[in-house]
């Protein structure tokens, strides 16, 4: 039996557990294997200028001035420029808004999501990675992998691809920016390489 002084320090150390296994809750088993095989899969895309079609629509992913936010719409500012990170096939998304400020294309991290955090948005904000700017203006440095994102051509629809966020790729279920709107940018949606999910492609075009 254990003592009774035992008793409130034992509470504490299965309470401290939980607590742990909760926020270990969006961490996935296949999360390495299915990084590597996205990661495989993804086309290296050359720099310059593209436009990101959805799948049986006339509408991009567009940038909102006003809103400072990424959405999908049939006419405004839709051509974004694309930056290759070093020697990898990860890229940055990015674009200026009315003020000439420039802004890239991010992962957003919803933290009180069942069973842990996960990634939830494709939004906008400053742009930190594969830029000599180091103006944090007051703000934490970003998370890099949260601006570098994967294009992987569809096994099923040729000529379109998954585009994959490189948050988490390897330790959680990869995501991919769909089609649907959510509240603040774009919404990203669980993936792995052989989905079959026509609001999940995207036809990259030069522009």
């Amino acid at each position: 039996m254990v003592p009774h002084r035992f008793v409130p320090v034992l509470f504490v150390i299965f309470f401290v557990c939980l607590s742990f296994v909760h926020a270990q809750g969006g961490i996935s088993r296949t999360g390495k294997k299915d990084g590597r095989a996205i990661y495989k899969a993804a086309k290296k895309l050359s720099k310059g200028n593209y436009r990101f079609q959805a799948r049986g629509k006339d509408q991009y992913l567009t940038f909102i001035s006003d809103d400072n936010i990424v959405e999908l719409k049939s006419s405004g500012q839709d051509t974004w420029q694309l930056k290759q990170h070093k020697r990898t096939k990860y890229f940055t998304v990015r674009g200026r808004n009315d003020a000439k400020l420039e802004k890239c294309i991010s992962t957003r991290w919803e933290p009180y999501g069942r069973g842990g955090g996960y990634p939830d948005a494709a939004v906008l904000w400053q742009c930190e990675v594969d830029t000599n700017t180091k103006n944090y203006g007051g703000y934490e440095p970003i998370y890099p992998p949260k601006q570098m994102w994967l294009a992987v051509p569809d096994k099923y629809s040729k000529g379109y691809y998954k585009i994959v966020s490189a948050s988490h790729l390897f330790d959680m279920i990869p995501r991919c920016i769909a089609h649907n709107k959510i509240k603040g940018g774009t919404k990203l949606v669980e993936c792995k390489v052989d989905t079959r999910n026509p609001d999940l492609l995207w036809k990259i075009v030069k522009a």
